[in-house]
C-alpha cells in the first residue's frame, strides 16, 4: 500500500486519499478493504502502514506539492475513439482498443520513459514523439495538429486501423486513413482480421534494422499502399506477403511511422528504444527490471523517485551525482541498495 501510494506521488499526485476509514458491517460493501478493519484496533498491517505513509508525507511537507513531470512522449487517448471502436461490428471481435493503448504505454514504462496521456486536440507541441495508437476516429482538426506537430520536427506514429471514420463515425470518402493519409504517406486498400491462432510475420527492411529479421504478427492486417512513405517491414505469409506492413514517411522536418498490423511486444520494445536513442529520450537514471523510476520538477529542481516493485533487494547506480533522500533523510551516492518494495525521493544535491 505504501508503495502504490508512493507511485502515485511519482506519476503527478499532489495528494493521496484512502477509501475507506473503518470496514462496514453489512451490506455489498462489508468485506471491502479499510485503514481501520473489522478487528477495531490499530496493530494491523494496513493500518502501521497508513500510519507510516502519514508521518513521511508529513516530514516531506511542500517539498514535492506543484512540482510537475516533463514527459517527451504522449500517447493520444480518446473516449469516443473507445466507443467507436467497440461499437463498430468489425472488423474483429478481438479488436479493444485499450489493449492496443496499453500495449504502447506498458513497453515504454518498462523502460521507464515518461509518458503522458493526452486528447487528440491538445497541444503537442511539448513532445518529442506521439503516439496515436488505434485512432480509428479522427475529428476535425486533428489531422491539421499530427500534420503540423511533424512538420515541425516531431515524431508521430500510428497504427493499423487508424483514419476509417470522422467525429460522427462516418467512413472517410477515399478510404483509411482519409485525414492521415498526407503525413502518413500511405492509402489502406483492406484489412485483413486473423483468427486468434493465425498469425503472420513483419520482415524487415534495412534501415529500420537487420535486413529479413521476422517478428511475428496478427489480430488484423493492414494491406498497404506506399505514396510518399518509405517501407520498412513487409508481411511474410498469406495472399498479401511481401506488401508493406511497417512505414515511414518524411513530413516536413519530422517522420510519421505507421504500424499497420499487431506486432509482438519485442518488436515494439527494439522499435522504441531506437526511435528513443534517435529523438535523445531516456530515462533519469537506468536501473534493473522491476525498479521504477520517475522524474518531477519545480523550477530547476528536480525529485527522483525510485521505486523497487520486487522481492529482493536492488543495487542502484547513482553515477557521479550526490543525492539526500527525503523519506530517510540521508545522503545516497555511487552505487546503493534498495529494499524490497522501497522507495527514495531524491534531491539532487
Amino acid at each position: 500500500m505504501r508503495l502504490l501510494s508512493y507511485q502515485a506521488i511519482a506519476h503527478g499526485a499532489d495528494t493521496v486519499l484512502f477509501f475507506q476509514l473503518r470496514a462496514s458491517a453489512a451490506g455489498v460493501e462489508k468485506l471491502h478493504g479499510a485503514v481501520i478493519s473489522h478487528v477495531g484496533h490499530e496493530n494491523t498491517r494496513v493500518f502501521q502502514e497508513c500510519a507510516q505513509l502519514g508521518r513521511e508525507l508529513k516530514q516531506l511537507g511542500k517539498s514535492v506539492l506543484d512540482s510537475r513531470i516533463h514527459s517527451e512522449v504522449a500517447i493520444l487517448f480518446d473516449w469516443e475513439n473507445w466507443w467507436a471502436v467497440e461499437l463498430c461490428s468489425g472488423p474483429s471481435r478481438d479488436l479493444k482498443y485499450m489493449d492496443q493503448v496499453t500495449q504502447y504505454y506498458r513497453l515504454l514504462y518498462e523502460q521507464n520513459i515518461s509518458v503522458d496521456v493526452v486528447r487528440p486536440d491538445d497541444d503537442l507541441s511539448p513532445y518529442k514523439v506521439v503516439i496515436a495508437p488505434l485512432l480509428y476516429m479522427v475529428k476535425p482538426g486533428v489531422a491539421g495538429s499530427i500534420e503540423r506537430f511533424v512538420g515541425e520536427g516531431g515524431t508521430f506514429l500510428a497504427s493499423f486501423f487508424s483514419g476509417m471514420v470522422d467525429g460522427n463515425d462516418r467512413i472517410f470518402s477515399g478510404g483509411a486513413p482519409g485525414e492521415l493519409r498526407k503525413v502518413l504517406g500511405i492509402w489502406v486498400e483492406e484489412s485483413d482480421a486473423l483468427f486468434p491462432s493465425m498469425r503472420n510475420s513483419m520482415v524487415l527492411k534495412q534501415p529500420a534494422g537487420e535486413e529479413g529479421r521476422e517478428y511475428e504478427c496478427g489480430l488484423l492486417c493492414d494491406i498497404i499502399h506506399t505514396e510518399t512513405a518509405k517501407v520498412l517491414a513487409v508481411y511474410g505469409e498469406d495472399f498479401y506477403a511481401g506488401q508493406p506492413c511497417f512505414t515511414v514517411n518524411q513530413h516536413g522536418k519530422g517522420k510519421a511511422y505507421y504500424v499497420g498490423t499487431e506486432p509482438e511486444d519485442s518488436f515494439l520494445q527494439d522499435f522504441m528504444k531506437s526511435l528513443c536513442r534517435e529523438k535523445k529520450i531516456k530515462a533519469p537514471i537506468f536501473v534493473s527490471k522491476g525498479v521504477e523510476v520517475t522524474q518531477r520538477w519545480k523550477e530547476d529542481q528536480s525529485y527522483t523517485f525510485i521505486l523497487n516493485h520486487g522481492s529482493t533487494s536492488a543495487v542502484i547506480d547513482l553515477g557521479e551525482g550526490d543525492y539526500w533522500d527525503l523519506i530517510t533523510e540521508s545522503e545516497k551516492s555511487g552505487n546503493v541498495e534498495l529494499e524490497p518494495k522501497g522507495v527514495w525521493i531524491l534531491e539532487r544535491k
